[in-house]
């Protein structure tokens, strides 16, 4: 008897399920329906949506299966499958209430159509109401999402919440083939957009990053370097005004690679700036702020406090291997545009204060040339410096002013345990001319060794000082000691002393 029982009331089920999936999908995967949702799900973003074809289910939730999904004309927004997942009283209402929307393989191509506020529909509740209205949505899930820009696609999951103008960023999980991206936020206004999100990489792309924020924001009115253009329809007036919060392992821009780079940035319509921004830099630190215009051409802007910076791979990276090397502190203010990273340093303007300690400068030969100079011997050396060309040295200094590829500075310091190069002049950043002009101080002990007439008539504090150039290149650099204007030095320093010798020898004669 319980047998039988149990017999009929599983039969029972297994007949309202079917009769349960018969009616929904005589209620919900009607044409009509079809016709209906993709003209309120239009409605709701501002732009002309399209579904294939429509089907039902009741397992585990009531649902409504949706194919062949697209938004935009052209489409730039595609899903294989929606569904829209919903309670079982929506068979009884015909109203969507706290439902769950999953795209399946969807993909996005930046930039994005311009998405808007909601709008009102031309059909549905003006004439009567619609055969199903979606009233609110509770959660909205990406699986396999493709987010396609610039020929690279970024493949993952995305779960949203969705409330008011806006949604919750549960969770955003995207790879690419060199990077992957975990983010969480809040996005207040869908319209703006505007919001703030928490993003963490393992390696961040920043240039690729810049261009999807800026096709990303083209689609809402934003102006961007993929093309710009402003909203007129719903989103116009809109503000963009996004917050990241920054963090990741590594970072590249351009070919230069970054460690550790943390910062929040801000992103709207004239761009993104990241202030504070900090991380690793050729083996040193870079603390600041940096802006970037989403213009057609970019625009870089610097401002930051550099420290310990590894000057042989700085040089290495800017074109000049096996120049220089020391540890370098300073700040920079830099402005820079061009088309990408790559073409920006030719056209960077601004200010730097660099200090660079305990190095050797490459092929120098600063202190020969001054010792072969003075003793007029081509085979004259300095007893502590060696047969090296290269020019150790404890400090380097200079104030720069940059433009055109190219560094001016008047207080260019370089000193050393033998000598000291006082000089104006110009350097070319990528090291390929050298314009430098000056004096040069020998050491106290080279000064000593130097001739009794040469100290006499050249020393300044007790020290042999010589007009000199430095030209050539970096990797070729040429000093040159000009002593016809040492000559010209000593005989006024001559002809000071015996000036001086003649006064106070009639002076002395006077009060004799």
């Amino acid at each position: 008897m319980i047998k039988k029982a149990a017999i009929a009331i599983v039969a029972l089920l297994v007949l309202l399920t079917v009769a349960g999936f018969f009616w929904a999908r005589s209620i919900l995967a009607t044409d009509t329906v079809r016709t209906a949702l993709a003209a309120q799900i239009s409605a709701a973003i501002g732009q002309p949506v399209t579904i294939r074809s429509i089907s039902a289910g009741i397992y585990p939730r009531v649902t409504v299966i949706l194919e062949g999904v697209a938004i935009g004309q052209p489409a730039r927004i595609q899903a294989e499958t929606l569904r829209l997942g919903t309670d079982f009283r929506a068979l009884l209402s015909r109203r969507i209430v706290h439902g769950t929307v999953r795209l399946d393989k969807a993909r996005v191509e930046l930039p994005l159509p311009p998405l808007g506020s909601p709008g009102t529909p031309s059909t549905g509740t003006a004439t009567g109401g619609w055969p199903v209205e979606i009233v609110s949505i509770d959660d909205v899930l990406l699986n396999d999402v493709q987010v396609v820009s610039g020929g690279r696609t970024l493949r993952g999951d995305i779960e949203a919440i969705p409330h008011g103008n806006g949604l919750t960023l549960r969770k955003v999980s995207l790879k690419a083939e060199d990077t992957n991206i975990n983010a969480t936020g809040e996005i207040t206004d869908l319209a703006g957009p505007a919001g703030a999100i928490d993003l963490k990489a393992g390696t961040l792309n920043l240039d690729r990053l810049l261009t999807f924020l800026a096709e990303f924001s083209s689609g809402f009115g934003t102006p961007g370097r993929a093309g710009s253009r402003q909203a007129s329809g719903p989103t116009a007036g809109k503000a963009m005004d996004v917050t990241l919060t920054l963090n990741a392992d590594r970072a590249t821009m351009g070919t230069l690679a970054l460690e550790r780079l943390t910062g929040k940035a801000r992103v709207t319509r004239e761009g993104v700036s990241v202030d504070p921004v900090e991380f690793g830099l050729f083996g040193g630190q870079y603390k600041g702020s940096l802006a970037v215009s989403l213009a057609d051409a970019l625009t870089l802007r610097l401002r930051a406090a550099l420290s310990n910076i590894d000057v042989a791979a700085a040089t290495a990276f800017a074109g000049s291997p096996g120049t220089i090397t020391g540890r370098l502190s300073g700040r920079v203010d830099l402005t820079g545009s061009g088309t990408d990273f790559s073409k920006i340093v030719d056209r960077t303007r601004g200010t730097a204060r660099v200090d660079i300690k305990d190095g050797i400068v490459k092929n120098l030969g600063l202190v020969r040339t001054v010792v072969i100079a003075t003793s007029m011997r081509s085979d004259a050396q300095p007893q502590s410096a060696g047969s090296s060309n290269d020019e150790h040295f404890s400090q380097l200094g200079a104030t720069l002013a940059i433009a055109n590829g190219s560094a001016r500075t008047n207080d260019l310091l370089f000193e050393s345990p033998d000598v000291t190069l006082k000089a104006a002049g110009s350097v070319q950043l990528n090291g390929s001319a050298i314009d430098l002009k000056g004096n040069v101080q020998l050491s106290e002990a080279l000064s000593q060794q130097a001739g009794r007439d040469l100290y006499r008539y050249t020393q300044e504090q007790g020290r042999v000082t010589l007009p000199a150039t430095v030209t050539g290149s970096a990797q070729s650099p040429a000093v040159r000691i000009d002593m016809g204007a040492a000559a010209t030095r000593a005989m006024k320093n001559k002809l000071n002393e015996e000036a001086t010798k003649a006064i106070n020898k009639a002076l002395g004669n006077i009060f004799k």
